[in-house]
This record gives structure tokens, sequence and C-alpha cells, in this order.
């Protein structure tokens, strides 16, 4: 049986020691909450040791994680639509992948450009459109918007697969789905933006709607003609039935070849799929509020629910030219938000209150993973326990995602709070119960609670609270928050049981649910 685990450092030697020159301890935790599936003393120290710059660089250059194929058919010869196993693998390269920062990125990736398996009900669909997201994650932004069109799991979530050019004796149009979603959801949004995110408005103070339905129109002409791409040695039918294991392949008798007009420019007539497609996704890319509109959103995955309109601004500009004048860089728009004054700002002091943003299910269950040495192994039920806090992986409800980035809470952007419900706040408790009590969420999924246990059995038990400080809290951990640690690990004896009690305190608190 494959096991995978994390080995933190057991000692308490990354403690003992004093931390390089230039960046913090603190800064350190901060940039690997925001950029990976959060910290670890190796990690953080592995951060301060070799700075910012060499450690992104790193990351860049990170092999990919294995995202393992899934068979096509059950042993009952139907369709096989268990997910399962990619959601223990995707908890499996959260705690050892090396590639942390494009894991974090294919998921934020995933999250915006959706595909729910309520629909597609095969596992088989998912690991080529998680490879592509993967691929892309710090590449080129119009290749991604290439890549995801043609994938045969969006093709058949939104229709683009046998979605065929008008046809007047029968009366049928161009299915417009995926056109709409390609200009709503996944690049420009409804209206308007300046490059700042603030809406743009007309004479009469109404926002200015990005695209028309004659744009919808053109756009879902553009995307006729696809069918899916053939298993080996099958044959062409013109409507190839569904298969997702290789991208979308044109049959150019079934796309429009009129001339199309996206956005005031016009697509020649006579053109193939391919062509039409390729020019209109660039009409599309560029759009001025693409980069403003994703711009917004990566940075409300990585950083804070609730970014100003400079840092919007700053992190859109090198959206639309960075240094190298390469525009939809998404290597050169991460390097910007993370580096960002604003997103560096709680590293010497705490953030405000309107900062950060929650943990989503998925974060809040890879971070303790890292944090409490966790373990899955392939008979894990992990996903199971990510359902009962309100994130079923792969299943987003909606094309809208796990949760629409316009969700308010209080009067501000609050995500991830579309999934924190009464119920889940309980569950959330609960799973901090199970790992910290029990040492496992199930047989396949266990924790190790041995540094922490060797930390709160030392005489004055500081190690204790700066590890648990540092790994889940970056050095914010409230007077009052330690305090009910400190009354909770009092009231019982042994090192484990005091390590217990006051990570039970810590991680069930407020204060944790929230990346600072």
């Amino acid at each position: 049986m494959k096991k995978i685990s994390l080995l933190l450092l057991m000692g308490l030697v990354c403690f003992a020691q004093s931390p390089p020159a230039g960046m913090s301890q603190r800064a350190a935790a901060r940039i690997l909450e925001q950029a990976t599936w959060g910290p670890t003393t190796a990690d953080i120290a592995h951060l301060q040791a070799v700075g910012f710059d060499k450690w992104f660089a790193e990351q860049v250059g990170a092999t990919y994680s294995p995202i393992p194929s899934q068979p096509l058919l059950a042993s009952d010869g139907n369709t096989f639509t268990d997910v399962g196993p990619l959601q223990v693998n995707f908890f499996q390269n959260s705690i050892s992948g090396q590639d942390q920062l494009r894991q974090r990125l294919a998921f934020a990736l995933s999250e915006i450009w959706v595909v729910s398996n309520l629909d597609l009900d095969n596992a088989s669909a998912f690991p080529p459109l998680l490879r592509i997201f993967q691929a892309n994650a710090l590449g080129s932004y119009l290749q991604l918007m290439h890549d995801v069109s043609i994938s045969p799991a969006m093709g058949h979530y939104l229709d683009m697969a046998n979605n065929d050019k008008a046809n007047a004796k029968s009366g049928t149009a161009a299915n417009e789905n995926y056109a709409r979603e390609l200009m709503q959801l996944f690049t420009i949004g409804l209206t308007e933006l300046n490059v700042n995110g603030s809406v743009v408005k007309d004479s009469h103070g109404n926002p200015v709607p990005t695209y028309t339905q004659d744009t919808v129109t053109n756009m879902a002409k553009v995307c006729t003609g696809w069918t899916y791409g053939l298993a080996s040695g099958a044959t062409p039918k013109g409507h190839d039935p569904v298969y997702f294991l290789v991208p979308m392949v044109a049959v150019e008798t079934l796309h429009d070849t009129t001339a199309k007009s996206i956005f005031g420019k016009t697509i020649p007539a006579g053109g193939t799929a391919e062509a039409d497609l390729s020019d209109a996704l660039e009409i599309l890319f560029d759009q001025p509020t693409i980069a403003p509109f994703i711009s917004q959103q990566l940075i409300q995955h990585l950083v804070t629910s609730n970014p100003s309109a400079n840092y919007i601004d700053r992190v859109a500009s090198v959206f639309i030219s960075d240094s190298k004048g390469k525009r939809g860089n998404l290597q050169s728009v991460v390097y910007a938000i993370l580096t960002d004054p604003e997103a560096r700002a709680g590293d010497k002091k705490d953030a405000t209150a309107n900062f950060g943003h929650l943990r989503e299910p998925v974060l809040y269950i890879a971070n303790l993973l890292r944090g409490l040495n966790g373990q899955v192994m392939d008979s894990s039920q992990i996903y199971n326990y990510s359902i009962s806090a309100g994130q079923n992986l792969f299943y987003p409800a909606s094309v809208f995602s796990y949760f629409p980035p316009s969700n308010m809470a209080n009067g501000i952007l609050a995500p991830e709070m579309d999934l924190y419900t009464t119920q889940t706040a309980v569950t959330r408790t609960a799973l901090i119960n199970d790992a910290v009590y029990a040492n496992k969420f199930d047989a396949g999924t266990t924790f190790s609670l041995t540094p922490f246990i060797t930390a709160a059995g030392s005489a004055n038990q500081t190690q204790f609270f700066d590890m648990v400080n540092l790994l889940f809290f970056h050095q914010s951990l409230s007077s009052t928050t330690q305090a009910a640690m400190e009354t909770a690990m009092a009231a019982v004896t042994t090192p484990a049981q005091k390590a217990q009690a006051g990570l039970y305190i810590a991680l069930t608190s407020s204060e944790f649910q929230v990346i600072h």
C-alpha cells in the first residue's frame, strides 16, 4: 500500500537555531500560507535561507506532482465514476509535492474555469483537465484559455462538444452556453472594469456591459465544429462518442465559416474551427477588463478577499505587460501578487481585521495535514471529511464554483464564507478533535503530534507555543487565545494531554479559520 507522509522536523532544531539574516520566520510563514498548502518548519527554514526570489524560481521549476489517469470502466463494465482516488491523490500531493505554488495556483484556476463531476459523472475526465491547469498555472493565460476550451471535460460540461453550426432547415442555432460562460466567468465578467477593478460607468452613471447578445451569438458561431477525440483505432463519425483522454478535434463540415464580429473586430469568412477559435480567444484576451477581472480573483484565492484598488491596479498592470512586455504571463502576475506591499504589510505587524480570507475546507484540511505531520494512504477516505466541511472536491455545485467570488459577509467580500454555516463550523471543530485526540480522521488518514508533545513536556513550554504560533498563526497568535491554551494545558498532566489540549484550543479558535 502506498503511503505518503510529511517528514516534518521531529526534533526542535529549527526553533533552536537563529534565523538567517534577512527574512523573518513570520514573513516566511505568511508567504507559505499564501502560496502553498501550509507552512512546515522545514519549508520556513528553507525559504529564510534562500530568500523569496530563489524560492520562487525553485517553485517555477519544480517537478509536477503526479496526477494518475483513471480507468474508463468499472469492474461491472459501466463508466467509472468514482473520483475518490483522485481526491485522495490531491491531498497526498498537497502534503508531499514539491510544486506547492503550482498546486495552489492550479486549484485556484480550477475554481475559475469550473467543471463539475455532478454533470460529467466520469472520473477519467479529470486528470487531463487537471494537468492543463497544472501546466499553465505559471504560464500564459491565453494558452490556458485555448487548452481549456478544447478540453473534452469542458466541452462536455458547457456544451461545446458536438456543437454544430446553425441549420436553417431544421431551425437550430449554435449552442451559446460555452460562449457565454467563457466571457462572463472565465475572462471578462459582466461589466467593464478599470485597471484598478472599479466599474466603468457611462454618462448616466450606469455600469458599461462587457458584451452584448450579439457578441454571444458570434462567439457561439466561433465555438462550433468540435467533437470528442478518438480512442486508438476508432472511426470518426462527425459526432464522436464521449471520450475524455485526448483534446477535442475539429469537424470542419460542422463549423460555421461565416464572418464573425467580436468586440468590433471581424474574423473573416472561410476560417477553420481552430483558426476562428484562436482568433476569437486572442481578441478576448486583448480586452482591457480581463486584466483586473482575473487579477482580483487570483489575489482573492491567494492573499485577501478584499484587495484595495491600488493592489488590483498594480497586479493588473503586470498582467497587461510584465517587465518583458508579455501580456497575461501568470508567472509574473503571481510574483506581483505575492510581493505586493499590501500582501507583505503583515510580515512585520498584524494585518487589519478585514485583510486575508477564510480557509476554505480543502485548504483547511491540507493545512492540518502539513502542520500536524499528516499521512494520507491510498485507503484514506479524506474526501468524506472535506465534504462534511462543505466542499466536495471536483463537485462544485454550479459553474459559479464552490463559492462565488462576489459573495459578501457583513458588507465586505468574503467568497469562502458562502461555505461557512453553523453546521460546517461544528464540523471543523469535530475534525480538529479527531486529528488532535484520535490522531486520525480514519485508518488511512493519520496525524502525529510527536514534536508538539515533546515541546509541551518541556519545563516552560515556550517551544510549544512558539511552534504552534509559527506553524498555524505565522507568529500572530493573540494573547487571549494563548491564555486559553495555557488554562486548558494546566488542567491535564501528561505531555501528550497538554499538547492535545493546547492544539485543540488553538485550532478551533476563530483566529485559525482566517489566513491573515
